[in-house]
C-alpha cells in the first residue's frame, strides 16, 4: 500500500510539474511577445524622430536659419548698405532699400513670416514689415514686438520664442537670431532675425513627416528638457520627464499618457521631441508577468525537489544495489570480484596530481617567457577600451596599489637616456609607472598614484626642463584624472587631444587636458572663423596693410580662445591659402611667382599658430603690394579709356553709370580710380565737358538756348544757365553776344589748353 501511495504521489507531482511547465512556457511566450512589440515600437519611434529631425532641418529650419541670410548676402550692394546703416550714416533711401530686400527675401521663403535686421547702435529694426525704432523717434512701436532683440548679446546665435503684436493681438512667434557676418564693432553688430508664427511652424513640422499619427505631438525643447515650442501653448516653459528610457510611459500635464523620444537638430541648438500615445496593455503589466514567471519557476523547482525526495526515499536502496553492478574496473581480478583495489585508486590520483603540477610548471614557464608581450597586449586592449582593470594581475607584473590613473603621451619616441630622465622623476613609493608602445607606435606612460590631480603635470614639467638642458624637445600630453579603471581609455584619448594643443602653445612642455577650461561652440565656430578669413582677404584690396594685420590678430586671438580641433585648424589654414592663391589667379597671375612657394603645401604643414599668424601676415603683405602694382597699370588704362569714351560721345548721352557700364565696373570704383589717377572728380570732369560743348554751340549761334540745354543733357534751362554762369562768369546771352563780337573767351581757351 505504501508503495502504491508513493507511486500515486509521484504521478500527481508529475502532472503538477507539467502543468507548471506549460504555464511557464506560456508566460515566457507572452514576455517574448511583449519584448518584441516593445522593440518594434522603439525602432519605429526612433525612425520617426530621426526622419522628423532630418526632414524638419532640411525643409523647415534650414531655410529659416540659412536661406534668408544667403539671399540677403546675394543682393547687389548689400554689404555697403548694411555697413552704412550699422555706422549710423545711412539715408532714408538706403533704409528703404534694405526693407525692400527683406520683404523680397521673406516672400521668396514660404517657411518664414518675417525677416528683420536689428541695428543695436540705432535701436532700429528694418524688415519685411517696414522700419521700426525701439526708442521714441520718428516712429513708435509696442515693446512686445522687437524689444527682445535689444537684450541679446552681440554674439548670440539662438532660437527663441516670443509674442509679437500683429493685427491688434499677441501672436506667438519662433525667432532665429544670428549676428550678421562682417567687420563691425561689438556694440554695432547687426543681427538678422527670421521669425515664423508658431502655429505655422508646427504645421510645417507635421508636413515634414507624413507618417505621424493624429495623436502624436511634437515639442521643441532645449537640452535641459524645457519646452521651447509646442502646438499647445500651455506646454511652453514646462519641464518634460526624463527621456532616457523611451519605452517607459509618462503622464503629461494635460493627462496625456505618452512615450517620449527625442533627437537633436543639426546645429545643436534644440531637440525635437515626439510624444506618442501609449496603448501597450501588455507592456504596462510586464511586472505582473515577471512575477508570475518567477512563481512558476519556484513551483517547478519545488515540484522537482518533491519528486526527487520521493524517488530517493522509495528507490535509494535498489539504486545503490544496481550501481554496484553497472561497471567493473579493467583491473578487476580474474575471480570476478566487483570491488577494485584501493591502491589502484591512489595511483590514479597521484598520476592526476603529477599531470596538474606539470601543466602548472609549463604555464609558469610560458608566462615568464611571454610576460612582456602579454603585458603590452593587455595594456593596448586597456587603452582602447577592449579590456578592464578590475583585479591585480601579478603574473603580468600589473598590480596598481592606488585607484587613480593618468595617461601620458609623448610627442616623440624617447631614447633610453631620455626615458631614464623622465622615469627618474617619479618616486617608486608614490607612483607606479608602466611605459609601453601603443598600437599607433606612440610612447605611453600609464601612471598610477594617490596624489593630487596636478602632481603628474608638475613632475613632468621638471622632467621637461631637464630634457631641455640635455638638448631634447619632447612635449607631454596628460589626460584627465581617472578615479576608476574603466575611465582609462577616456584618459588616454584626452592625453592625445591634450598633446595636439602644441599647435596653439608651442612653448608649453606639458599639455594638460582640462575639461573645465575647454570650450568649443559646436559647428558655429568653424563657419564664423572661415567667414572672418574671407573678410581679411577682402580687406587687402581697399584697406591699409595695418588694418589687415589687426584683423589677422583678431582671428588668431579667437583661435586661441576656442581651441578648435586640429582638423578644423587645418581647414582654416588651407582656406586662407586657397583664398590667397585665388586673389592672384583673378588678376591672371601665378601664386608661386608672388609668394615664392606652393601655399597649400606650406600651410598644410604649419604646426604652430604663431607660425600661421606670421606666415599669413607676410603673404597678405606680398599680395597687397602685388595688387597695388597691378591695379596701378590697369587703372591708368581704365582712365584713358574713360576719357576717350567721354570725348567721343554726345554730352546728352553721358552719365557716370553709362561710362561704368561701358567699362563693366561699378560707378564707385570708376569714380575712385579716376580721382586717384587724375586728381579730379569724375562728375567735375563731365560738367567741364558739357560746359565747353555748350560754349562751342553758343559761339556757332545756330541753336537756341533751349536746344543747347537739351543737347548737353540738362532738363531745365534755368539750372543750365546757373551752372554756365558759375563756370564762365557770364550768362548765356552775354556769352553769345561777346563771342559773336569776336571777343572770345579766355577761360574757355584756358580750359581747352588744359
Amino acid at each position: 500500500m505504501n508503495g502504491r501511495r508513493s507511486v500515486n504521489l509521484v504521478s500527481i507531482w508529475i502532472v503538477v510539474i507539467f502543468t507548471v511547465i506549460a504555464v511557464t512556457l506560456v508566460s515566457i511566450f507572452m514576455l517574448v511577445y511583449t519584448s518584441t512589440l516593445d522593440q518594434e515600437l522603439r525602432y519605429t519611434l526612433r525612425e520617426k524622430i530621426t526622419v522628423l529631425s532630418d526632414n524638419a532641418d532640411r525643409q523647415v529650419m534650414e531655410p529659416i536659419r540659412s536661406e534668408a541670410v544667403r539671399r540677403l548676402a546675394m543682393k547687389d550692394g548689400f554689404s555697403q548698405v548694411l555697413r552704412s546703416c550699422a555706422g549710423g550714416k545711412s539715408g532714408s533711401l538706403e533704409i528703404r532699400r534694405l526693407a525692400a530686400w527683406c520683404a523680397e527675401v521673406n516672400a521668396a521663403i514660404p517657411q518664414s513670416s518675417n525677416v528683420d535686421i536689428f541695428f543695436p547702435k540705432q535701436s532700429m529694426v528694418v524688415g519685411s514689415e517696414g522700419v521700426r525704432f525701439l526708442k521714441d523717434k520718428k516712429y513708435t512701436m509696442h515693446a512686445s514686438d522687437h524689444a527682445f532683440l535689444s537684450h541679446l548679446a552681440p554674439e548670440d546665435t539662438s532660437w527663441l520664442r516670443t509674442e509679437m503684436r500683429y493685427d491688434g493681438q499677441e501672436v506667438p512667434y519662433i525667432v532665429y537670431v544670428r549676428p550678421c557676418p562682417g567687420v563691425f564693432s561689438q556694440d554695432s553688430l547687426p543681427v538678422i532675425a527670421v521669425s515664423v508664427e508658431e502655429e505655422k511652424l508646427h504645421a510645417l513640422l507635421r508636413n515634414a513627416l507624413q507618417t505621424l499619427e493624429e495623436d502624436d505631438r511634437i515639442f521643441l525643447t532645449d537640452f535641459q528638457g524645457t519646452v521651447l515650442s509646442a502646438e499647445d501653448a500651455s506646454f511652453v516653459g514646462t519641464q518634460l520627464p526624463d527621456m532616457e528610457t523611451p519605452m517607459k510611459p509618462v503622464l503629461l500635464q494635460d493627462g496625456f499618457r505618452a512615450l517620449l523620444v527625442e533627437s537633436g537638430d543639426s546645429t545643436g541648438s534644440f531637440s525635437y521631441v515626439l510624444a506618442h500615445r501609449d496603448l501597450g496593455f501588455l507592456r504596462n503589466h510586464d511586472g505582473t508577468l515577471y512575477m508570475w514567471v518567477f512563481l512558476c519557476v519556484v513551483l517547478l523547482c519545488a515540484g522537482m525537489a518533491g519528486v526527487l525526495w520521493v524517488l530517493v526515499k522509495n528507490y535509494a536502496r535498489p539504486m545503490r544495489r544496481l550501481m554496484r553492478h553497472i561497471a567493473v574496473p579493467e583491473t578487476a581480478s580474474e575471480t570476478g570480484s566487483i570491488v577494485s583495489s584501493p591502491s589502484e585508486h591512489f595511483l590514479k590520483i597521484e598520476t592526476a596530481l603529477q599531470d596538474i603540477n606539470k601543466y602548472r610548471e609549463e604555464r609558469e614557464h610560458f608566462l615568464a617567457e611571454s610576460r612582456p608581450e602579454l603585458r603590452s597586449a593587455w595594456l593596448n586592449c586597456l587603452i582602447s577600451g577592449e579590456a578592464r582593470y578590475t583585479v591585480p594581475m601579478p603574473q603580468l607584473d600589473i598590480e596598481f596599489p592606488h585607484p587613480f590613473f593618468q595617461a601620458v603621451l609623448l610627442s616623440a619616441q624617447p631614447s633610453r637616456q631620455e626615458e631614464e630622465i623622465i622615469l627618474g622623476c617619479f618616486p617608486a613609493q608614490a607612483f607606479t609607472v608602466i611605459p609601453f608602445d601603443s598600437r599607433e607606435k606612440e610612447r605611453v606612460y600609464l601612471i598610477n598614484h594617490a596624489k593630487e590631480e596636478n602632481a603628474v603635470p608638475d613632475i613632468l614639467r621638471r622632467a621637461g626642463e631637464k630634457l631641455l638642458e640635455a638638448g631634447c624637445g619632447i612635449t607631454f600630453g596628460v589626460g584627465i584624472l581617472a578615479s576608476n579603471a574603466d575611465m582609462i581609455p577616456a584618459s588616454f584619448r584626452c592625453a592625445r587631444r591634450a598633446l595636439s594643443s602644441r599647435y596653439f602653445n608651442q612653448k608649453a612642455l606639458v599639455c594638460v587636458f582640462d575639461p573645465a577650461g575647454y570650450r568649443l561652440e559646436g559647428e558655429d565656430v568653424l563657419p564664423q572663423l572661415m567667414s572672418q578669413v574671407y573678410a581679411v582677404i577682402g580687406l587687402i584690396r581697399n584697406k591699409p596693410i595695418e588694418d589687415v594685420d589687426n584683423a589677422i590678430d583678431g582671428i588668431i586671438a579667437q583661435l586661441k580662445e576656442n581651441a578648435p580641433p586640429l582638423g578644423h585648424m587645418r581647414s582654416i589654414m588651407l582656406l586662407a591659402a586657397s583664398l590667397l592663391s585665388k586673389a592672384v589667379y583673378d588678376v591672371k597671375g601665378k601664386p608661386e611667382a608672388v609668394y615664392g612657394s606652393d601655399l597649400v603645401n606650406v600651410y598644410y604643414h604649419i604646426e604652430d599658430i604663431g607660425d600661421f599668424s606670421s606666415r599669413l601676415k607676410r603673404d597678405c603683405a606680398l599680395l597687397s603690394a602685388y595688387l597695388r602694382k597691378e591695379s596701378s597699370d590697369s587703372n591708368r588704362s581704365m582712365v584713358e579709356y574713360a576719357i576717350h569714351y567721354i570725348r567721343s560721345m554726345p554730352p546728352a548721352e553721358l552719365s557716370t553709370q553709362a561710362i561704368a557700364d561701358a567699362l563693366s565696373i561699378s560707378t564707385g570704383h570708376l569714380s575712385r580710380v579716376f580721382h586717384q589717377e587724375t586728381g579730379r572728380k569724375l562728375v567735375d570732369y563731365l560738367q567741364e565737358m558739357r560746359m565747353r560743348y555748350a560754349a562751342r554751340l553758343l559761339s556757332e549761334g545756330k541753336l537756341s538756348n533751349e536746344q543747347i540745354c537739351e543737347a548737353i543733357g540738362y532738363s531745365r534751362l534755368q539750372y543750365f544757365s546757373a551752372k554756365f554762369k558759375d563756370y564762365y562768369g557770364l550768362t548765356l546771352n552775354e556769352y553769345r553776344r561777346k563771342n559773336c563780337n569776336g571777343e572770345g573767351n579766355e577761360k574757355e581757351t584756358g580750359a581747352d589748353a588744359g
